[in-house]
């Protein structure tokens, strides 16, 4: 942390150092997507499961699109750009040296195709499907490696898995297909992008160093592609220019286009894909803590903050306040992630479709709620709503007793030595659910509440923008 030390204002270090020690931990945006994915759009009648499609390589589609996929990447570059000019954001342009050039032939045509959309080349695009909790190995199915999905670097940080191989040409149902998909951008696609970071291949992709983040920390070297810092104040954004460095909306873009571009050139297991991937960043951004550098802080509590943590000393010698304060939070991140990663696997396992995180996932009367998806929804609609949550009610965190952002919420519903004890490190030992059951009812009721009213976001944005792709693609 001494490298740090000569940033003149406090504010930047201690939004840095949020960052910094946050994304150290291994916290999703939702701990396995496919579950999202695939309740959200069960039952819908967006997807035909009895539809099937055939499951095609990544180099055929990519021979098969060679000489379309350069306009697509072209104007997913001047749409970024454009928009980043628009907000004031920053977006590193790509490298004219990586731009798409290959030919139907062409023996490098994939790993061309992983450095033109600027993804980490080491990456497992086999055809797979993700056996999901509740489902059993057909007789025929053959489980894969997990090495053969999941990067190497980030391999003992992800979850425990089943995937099942898939031949090439074989016909599947779609709906696993996109539910798979969604979960897949964790298994290592903005994994070491950064000039500073430590990897495996030799190739620069323009990012320059990590924004925020540890640079040493695989894992946490996706976080500016899953984050989006799109609703702080000026004074935040001034303070702390780097947080204008995140990519959701970049990612979200580019997979949208690529699955338009699949459907339309007649390669539909690509187009479902390339969709699931974009999902996948969506509902990154339904997660409120993927929505703000510090969840549950206001500016004048980030400040209040700095002069704390200066009373006890030097900064870069002791930062015992920020450091504890980054703790609570982190700690906060994943309780969430467990709480409804439990409540989704419960529920499918013992077939509770009745549950309310079902009901609230697969509720489309909520759709309706929201405007058609446009240019603008990832900004204005989807981050914006997650980001009410992050804010403290009542102008600070002090009140957390009655705030009704998601961080104070847990807060209230969580024992005080997982949610407010900076000592303590995260491990997934305990039963959320099991925890949260031993509370009062009033208290039960606003953390499911909360629960309940971000999966029934997450939802509507899955449908809705699934909706909104497959009608772009007629």
């Amino acid at each position: 942390m001494k490298t740090f030390c000569n940033k003149k204002n406090s504010i930047i270090i201690a939004l840095f150092c949020f960052l910094f020690f946050q994304t150290k931990q291994k916290a999703y945006g939702w701990k396995n997507h496919s579950l999202i994915t695939e309740i959200s759009l069960k039952n819908s009648n967006i997807i035909n499961e009895k539809n099937l499609v055939q499951a095609e390589s990544i180099e055929d589609f990519l021979s098969n699109t060679s000489n379309l996929i350069p306009d697509v990447l072209s104007n997913v570059e001047n749409w970024t750009i454009s928009r980043t000019q628009k907000y004031n954001f920053t977006y590193p342009k790509t490298p004219s040296e990586l731009k798409f050039n290959a030919s139907k032939e062409d023996p490098q045509i994939l790993q061309k195709f992983l450095y033109a959309i600027r993804i980490n080349p080491t990456v497992k695009l086999n055809l797979f499907l993700q056996l999901l909790p509740g489902d059993s190995l057909g007789n025929s199915d053959t489980l894969l490696r997990n090495n053969d999905v999941i990067i190497s670097p980030i391999l003992n940080d992800v979850g425990d898995y089943k995937f099942i191989k898939v031949s090439n040409g074989q016909y599947i149902n779609p709906l696993q297909v996109i539910a798979t998909a969604s979960d897949e951008p964790d298994y290592g696609h903005d994994i070491n992008l950064f000039a500073d970071n430590i990897k495996d291949f030799n190739v620069n992709f323009g990012f320059g160093n990590q924004p925020f983040g540890n640079a040493n920390f695989s894992f946490s070297s996706q976080a500016p592609f899953h984050m989006g810092f799109y609703h702080e104040s000026p004074i935040v954004y001034k303070l702390a220019p780097y947080i204008k460095q995140t990519y959701a909306e970049h990612r979200i873009k580019l997979y949208q286009e690529l699955s338009i571009m699949a459907f339309k050139s007649g390669h539909p297991y690509w187009g479902l894909r390339f969709l699931g991937w974009s999902l996948h960043y969506i509902q990154d951004l339904t997660q409120p803590f993927h929505n703000a550098p510090i969840p549950g802080y206001s500016t004048t509590d980030l400040i209040g903050l700095n002069i704390l943590d200066k009373l006890e000393g030097a900064f870069c010698k002791k930062n015992n306040k920020m450091n504890d304060a980054i703790n609570i939070i982190t700690n906060r991140h994943l309780i969430l992630e467990k709480l409804v990663y439990e409540e989704l696997v419960y529920a499918r396992v013992n077939n509770q479709y009745q549950s309310f995180i079902i009901n609230f996932l697969q509720n489309q009367s909520h759709d309706n709620s929201y405007p058609m998806v446009n240019e603008n929804d990832v900004r204005d609609v989807i981050s914006k709503e997650a980001s009410y949550y992050t804010k403290p009610t009542y102008g600070s965190l002090i009140f957390w007793r009655v705030n009704k952002d998601t961080s104070a919420i847990i807060r209230r519903s969580f024992p005080e030595n997982y949610t407010n004890d900076p000592k303590y490190i995260f491990n997934d030992s305990f039963q959320a659910i099991q925890i949260l059951e031993q509370q009062t009812d009033k208290i039960k009721e606003k953390m499911y509440d909360n629960v309940n009213t971000l999966m029934a976001n997450a939802g509507s944005h899955t449908r809705n923008t699934v909706r909104s792709i497959f009608e772009r693609s007629n």
